[in-house]
């Protein structure tokens, strides 16, 4: 009984230490890529290439921009 509690108690361990070594490396990478992004200079953008344009890479110039309405 004590060794299946045991080995319970280690394959958790086991579980958390690779949950958070992947949210290391898959948010560790995504943080470095839109650092990167600040310094790259602006580049004119086509109305196609904003058609074209998916999420997380839509440059700055493809999103509108509104101004909040006075109540």
């Amino acid at each position: 009984m004590l060794k299946k509690i045991a080995f319970a108690a280690v394959l958790i361990q086991v579980a958390a230490f690779s949950a958070l070594l992947t949210q290391t490396f898959l948010m560790g990478s995504t943080a470095t890529q839109a650092a990167s992004v600040l310094g790259e200079p602006v580049v004119a953008v086509t109305a196609t290439e904003c058609a074209k344009a998916t999420w997380p890479d839509i440059p700055a110039q493809c999103l509108e921009r509104v101004e909040a309405r006075a109540q």
